[in-house]
């Protein structure tokens, strides 16, 4: 038995499936610090090591299978893993707690992991197993289908969902003239309604692929032309080639001839950290049925690598579910959906021959949105569904009137949880981590992360968040001079009420400085700068409240961050007038203290986000989440000392 360099033996875990996410979890286990405590073997069906399935559409561009390729034998050897391809794992001992494979050859685990992913469905229809009939699925069939397709040139798809229109789009590619097929009374009817899926009808209609909805095939026949498709309506369709595109099924057959516990309709059932019915064995991916969901997009299933990979290394995370949102190009065109956006609620409309944005409101705030064409704020919708953003009156009436949003922020003022790509869930956060530590380009990021990777989609995003000089761009907050300024004022005068004495007492009534000693000796001048003091905190208050309360999510969050140090800096102006820099005693010294540190620890706040181009690095980052706590502390006592304050002037 192979043993670490510590000499414990090492765990045996064994992996069924070499596809996306199979390659996700391993790439994952490989960054962890125990690594190499474990033994992986990983198990490919497929005679390739793992491969974009997501743009398999490129293959047939260029069919080869470096398009796709996400590694080889050679990448996984050198992190430690055993890769066989080609063979597959046809049963598993749980007693005996080992695998056999194809060959009859027997392997013992520790750890199985089945990420078997999912197969085609074919619907029973008669002739669907005639020659010209394909699905769509593999780089084998991708083969299959060029080969056929040599000299052809029409096609129909039985499908009209994401994977039916993919395979359009392929065989547009090919030169085809192809029809999709859908029995539904639109195409993606899992994620689009009629309104919208007719304005993508139009769309793949322009790009010459035939949409027909609300029909079904019945029978398929041969004929010296080609294939006969027949549907339910009496309608017949002639054509040179026939892939059935129908859905998938996850791949449960190994799981179910041992006896795991699966779901009604399929799928191995998983809990939060993954684990089967038998914890020595785990399912992730497309045949996993977690909380009773199966997620047929990619992103869930990476999500669910990271957190088995996490765990298998002694960690804590657990995977929870996965917004059901997806953002996707269909031949090209762009299909979101995001949030609850079938879910009840007030919904806003605009529809153009091109486009179709909805918005689904609850309270008046976003919970859910679709989105159907090319469209610059689609990032900004998924932000503002993500933390349920007010929508005034007069915003909704707009966007319902040019389709367009309220002016958001800037990318560089977007929270750090604030989701860039939404396929590997990557944050900001992330990929400004990324770009501090020296990824310069897209492709840096990309191969940091993955972002940009998948659909593509986030790329634009990913190329403003970089720019031309990398760091500079990806930290450049609105209204950071004005912050700046204002903190670097605050800063001083806390400083000057730290370091100098109280303002000394007039040595005669006729000098202009007894005139300006009475701002904080007169009654009446004292109550207006107290006030004023007061007031002004109020309002700073109200203004940190633009990123936490969903009703005051308006305007420029960067224009409201440096008026908020405006508002401070003001506030210690104010106090000057009010105390002549004198501190007090009992009651005033504490109120005093509490108020110069809060403002103290405020202006060091606001000097570290106005100058975030210049520092970066995590060391500024654990600085700046520092500062900030410290003036949130600060700030908790302050309310009540100060009413305590307000009370003593007027009672005593």
């Amino acid at each position: 038995m192979n043993e670490s360099n510590s000499g414990t033996a090492r765990q045996r875990v064994i992996v069924v499936g070499n596809g996306m996410v199979s390659h996700r979890f391993c790439e994952e286990l490989s960054k962890k610090a125990n690594a190499q405590d474990l033994e992986v073997t990983i198990f490919g069906e497929e005679p390739h090591p793992a491969y974009d399935r997501v743009h398999l559409t490129d293959y047939f561009k260029r069919p080869s299978p470096e398009t796709l390729s996400l590694g080889s034998v050679v990448l996984y050897s050198k992190r430690g893993y055993t890769l066989s391809c080609g063979n597959r794992i046809v049963s598993i001992d749980r007693l005996k707690k080992r695998v056999t494979d194809s060959q009859g050859e027997t392997y013992p685990y520790d750890k199985l992991v089945l990420a078997t992913g999912s197969y085609p469905f074919v619907p029973p229809i008669e002739g669907n197993s005639s020659p010209g009939v394909f699905v769509y699925r593999t780089l084998a069939d991708a083969d299959s289908i060029i080969r056929h397709c040599r000299g052809k040139s029409s096609a129909v798809v039985l499908g009209g969902g994401l994977l039916g229109l993919e395979a359009a789009n392929a065989l547009k590619e090919l030169g085809l003239n192809a029809s999709v097929v859908e029995f539904a009374n639109g195409l993606m009817p899992r994620q689009l309604n009629q309104d919208a899926s007719r304005v993508l009808e139009e769309q793949i209609r322009d790009l010459g692929v035939t949409p027909l909805v609300g029909k079904a095939a019945e029978k398929i026949e041969t004929s010296a032309d080609g294939l006969i498709v027949s549907f339910n309506d009496g309608s017949k369709l002639l054509t040179d080639i026939l892939i059935v595109a129908t859905g998938v099924r996850p791949a449960d057959r190994l799981a179910r001839e041992a006896d795991l516990s699966l779901g009604a309709r399929g799928g191995i059932i998983v809990n939060d950290q993954l684990q089967t019915s038998d914890p020595s064995i785990y399912a992730i991916g497309e045949c996993a049925l977690h909380r009773g969901q199966i997620y047929g997009f990619v992103a869930p299933g990476f999500q669910m690598a990271e957190a088995l990979a996490d765990q298998l290394c002694g960690g804590q995370t657990n995977y929870e579910g996965s917004d059901l949102s997806c953002r996707l190009k269909l031949l090209g065109i762009e299909v979101s959906t995001f949030g609850d956006y079938l879910g009840e609620g007030r919904t806003l409309i605009h529809r153009s021959p091109k486009t179709y944005r909805m918005i689904v409101l609850k309270r008046d705030c976003y919970v859910g949105g679709t989105v159907v064409g090319d469209w610059d704020q689609t990032h900004q919708l998924q932000l503002a569904i993500k933390e349920a953003r007010f929508m005034t009156p007069s915003e909704q009436a707009a966007f319902e009137k040019d389709g367009n949003l309220p002016a958001g922020d800037a990318l560089s003022d977007w929270p750090s949880n604030a989701i860039i790509c939404n396929c590997t869930q990557t944050t900001k956060g992330a990929l400004s981590a990324c770009i501090s530590s020296g990824c310069k380009t897209v492709a840096d990021l990309g191969q940091r992360t993955g972002a940009g990777n998948v659909c593509g989609s986030c790329r634009p995003l990913l190329a403003q968040l970089c720019g031309e000089s990398g760091e500079e761009a990806a930290y450049r907050p609105k209204g950071r001079k004005a912050l700046w300024i204002a903190a670097a004022l605050a800063l001083a005068t806390c400083i000057a009420f730290l370091s100098l004495s109280a303002f000394p007492e007039p040595q005669s009534v006729q000098t202009r400085y007894f005139q300006l000693s009475k701002l904080w000796h007169d009654s009446l001048y004292k109550q207006i700068s107290g006030f004023t003091m007061a007031g002004l905190s109020l309002v700073a208050l109200l203004l940190s409240a633009r990123k936490r309360l969903p009703t005051f999510r308006f305007a420029n969050y960067g224009s409201w961050r440096a008026l908020h140090g405006i508002i401070g800096s003001l506030c210690l102006l104010a106090l000057v007038a009010h105390t002549g820099l004198d501190f007090g005693k009992n009651l005033n010294l504490w109120l005093m203290s509490c108020f110069v540190g809060l403002n103290l620890v405020g202006a060091l706040a606001g000097l570290s986000i106005a100058m975030e181009d210049r520092f970066s690095g995590p060391w500024a980052r654990r600085i700046r989440s520092l500062v900030t706590k410290a003036h949130i502390l600060f700030f908790w006592p302050y309310p009540v000392l100060l009413g305590f304050h307000i009370y003593k002037a007027y009672a005593y």
